[in-house]
């Protein structure tokens, strides 16, 4: 005799197919469960990890541009130094010049009184001088530095406001 497994109970009364069929729905719910865990675990670490990546590729832009911006900056406040300094010597020179004139005219003042005239002469243009050229190079150097900090802070501005919407 042969055992139909179709139809016959087996010792608690459920046929083979609704066993196959019960393991098979357990099977499918145990998968499903644990996909499902995964991507729950890992889904959004899989997510942050490729917003990191997109992150870097802006960070090593962002490097290059900041050493742009040095650089910038760099060149500008080295043709101010330059300027500054050249207005410096041409002033240098232009006292030592004015020394040897008024040392010339006092040396050739008939009286005492013209001397004192001659030295009073000096003093007065050297100080007015002194004054002016202190004036410019003041100046100058306030627009070294405007122009130095010019570029770093545009890059800062710009870093500023990509991080403010990456945050957002």
């Amino acid at each position: 005799m042969t055992k139909n497994t179709k139809t016959d109970a087996g010792k608690n009364g459920i046929s083979l197919e609704e066993t196959v069929a019960a393991s098979q729905e357990a099977m499918q719910t145990f998968l499903k469960a644990g996909t499902e865990g995964y991507e729950k675990a890992f889904g959004t670490t899989r997510a942050k990890m490729e917003e990191v990546v997109k992150n870097y590729d802006q960070f090593a832009l962002n490097g290059k541009d900041n050493v742009e911006a040095v650089m910038a900056a760099g060149n500008a406040c080295t043709k101010g130094m330059e300027a500054i300094n050249g207005e410096i010597m041409a002033f240098t020179k232009q006292v030592m010049e004015n020394n040897v004139a008024a040392a010339q005219a006092v040396m050739g003042a008939k009286t005492l009184q013209e001397m004192m005239e001659l030295q009073t002469q000096f003093a007065k243009a050297s100080f007015d001088g002194f004054v002016s050229q202190s004036t410019k190079v003041s100046e100058m150097a306030t627009k070294v530095a405007q122009d130095t900090t010019e570029p770093l802070n545009k890059r800062m501005n710009s870093v500023m406001e990509k991080w403010s919407q990456i945050s957002a």
